[in-house]
């Protein structure tokens, strides 16, 4: 299983307007094989409100499983203001076998 993380940026008069989207039962779904398995909201940087989210997404998955997230996280970014990147995680141990191995 691979780990996709989301991190989402909004300004912080955008929260109603945030949360209303995100509380919305037309926005993009998930496909089944996608599973949130942490959200997290954080403190204001930078002048904005950060959110994460971590997804579990089975390897031969990746593609469609990143192109999902862009999609829900696109819907999201109707709010102005509202920015995300998307980040590919490894266990650190398992990172650094991969690093040593080149």
């Amino acid at each position: 299983m691979v780990k996709i993380m989301m991190v989402g940026k909004y300004p912080p008069h955008k929260l109603n307007e945030c949360v209303k989207n995100y509380m919305r039962t037309d926005k993009p779904a998930y496909p089944g094989f996608l599973k949130k398995i942490e959200n997290w909201a954080a403190q204001i940087t930078g002048e904005k409100h950060k959110v994460y989210a971590v997804y579990e997404c089975p390897d031969d998955k990746i593609i469609e499983g990143m192109a999902a997230l862009a999609k829900r996280h696109n819907f999201y970014a109707s709010v102005e203001g509202y920015t995300y990147k998307m980040e590919l995680l490894a266990e650190a141990d398992d990172a650094i076998k991969d690093f040593l191995k080149k």
